[in-house]
């Protein structure tokens, strides 16, 4: 083999390799795994879920709950949020008054959240079937705990409507949460289910313009844990959302364009080269 031909094999292996980098790292690296990031953030993506903890921005949503719809995989709609910024611990606001210290595994994160006379745990975990995201707080004592738990804007809570419900309602006593929510850029709605580990103090809902905004739980324990999954339904055809996670798919097809336009070229030269030197005999 030539050394120009062995220059192209080469060129055309790196580029078409250089292209999938992008979607092995997705695939091999970047799923079914906790990644950190300089902010302090960290995600977990799966083919389900896209689990969101500390945003980058102001490091209240932790976490933030996302569905990938089955006819929208790359869409990431927020299914719900368990906020710091307006939750409490034994009259403690969690984000300002905790010091908050992180350490991961592959599919969990421990959160340790301390002050003086009070430690607490919260583990974020997706099933290993990868159904459902537990979020479980845990303490060596019983502390009193406010969580809020944010979704713009849920059309039904437990059956309830804001018709039913037009100021803050408290929920009978239960251990699971069920709301529905529409997603009108997809053309779609939502469920989502919360199943608590054990029967809560208060459940209350909170309306906000047609529909529901908060969840806030009130308990005292040493522990509690809430299993969240959601699905997502299509009501018409779905349009077309493009997504920079596209990207990666992108690549290859443009890289072996490239490369097929590049060989084309090549033997289409070749050949008027070809003809021009027999014309020329």
């Amino acid at each position: 083999m030539k050394a120009k031909d062995k220059l192209t094999v080469f060129f055309i292996i790196y580029i078409v390799g250089l292209s999938f980098v992008p979607l092995i790292h997705q695939t091999l690296l970047g799923e079914n795994a906790w990644l950190g990031y300089g902010t302090g953030a960290y995600a977990f993506q799966s083919q389900s879920y896209f689990v969101l903890f500390n945003d980058p921005y102001d490091g209240s949503s932790k976490p933030n709950i996302h569905i990938n719809p089955y006819f929208a995989p790359n869409a990431r709609i927020s299914l719900v949020e368990f906020s710091d910024w307006t939750s409490w611990v034994d009259g403690f606001n969690l984000f300002n008054d905790f010091n908050i210290t992180i350490r991961t595994n592959k599919r969990a994160l421990d959160v340790t959240y301390t002050r003086p006379g009070i430690t607490i745990h919260k583990f974020v975990e997706v099933t290993p079937s990868g159904d459902a995201i537990i979020v479980k707080l845990t303490s060596t004592g019983e502390f009193a705990a406010h969580l809020e738990l944010w979704k713009w804007v849920m059309n039904s809570v437990n059956g309830m409507t804001i018709r039913e419900a037009p100021k803050p309602t408290v929920l009978p006593a239960t251990t699971s949460i069920n709301f529905t929510f529409p997603y009108q850029p997809l053309r779609a709605v939502g469920s989502g289910s919360i199943s608590l580990s054990r029967v809560p103090s208060q459940i209350e809902i909170w309306p906000y313009e047609q529909g529901f905004n908060k969840i806030t739980v009130d308990f005292v324990n040493s522990e509690m844990s809430f299993a969240v999954s959601g699905t997502m339904s299509a009501t018409g055809t779905p349009p077309f959302d493009w997504s920079i996670s596209y990207l990666q798919y992108v690549f290859p097809v443009v890289a072996i364009l490239v490369v097929a336009l590049y060989l084309l070229v090549g033997k289409y030269g070749k050949r008027k080269k070809g003809r021009s030197g027999s014309s020329s005999r």
